[in-house]
C-alpha cells in the first residue's frame, strides 16, 4: 500500500487540523478574559480544540488512506494462464 505520495498533503492537513484545535481553545479562553464574569474551565477549552482538531484530523486521515492501492494476486488450480491473476484497488 504505497502511502508515501500523499504524505505531504496529510501533513499539512494535518497542522490545519492542530491550528484549529488551538484555535477553538483560544476563543472558549477569550471568554475568560471578557469583562463579564465568565468562568471557562480548563477541561471545557481542552474539550472544545479536541473537538474541532477531530473533526479536522479524521477527514485528512480518511483521505490519506484512501491515497493507498491494494494490489492482490490470485493463483488457483489449472494452468497458469487460465487461472492466476492479479488486481489492483482504491482503498475504500
Amino acid at each position: 500500500m504505497p502511502l508515501a505520495a500523499g504524505m505531504d498533503a496529510f501533513k499539512l492537513a494535518l497542522e490545519k487540523a492542530f491550528e484549529s484545535g488551538m484555535k477553538a481553545m483560544d476563543d472558549k479562553a477569550a471568554k475568560n478574559t471578557s469583562d463579564v464574569a465568565v468562568t471557562t474551565s480548563a477541561a471545557a477549552i481542552r474539550d472544545a480544540g479536541g473537538k474541532a482538531f477531530a473533526a479536522e484530523a479524521s477527514k485528512a486521515v480518511s483521505d490519506f488512506i484512501k491515497t493507498g492501492l491494494v494490489t492482490t494476486t490470485v493463483a488457483t488450480a489449472g494452468t497458469a494462464a487460465a487461472q492466476t491473476g492479479a488486481g489492483t484497488g482504491a482503498v475504500t
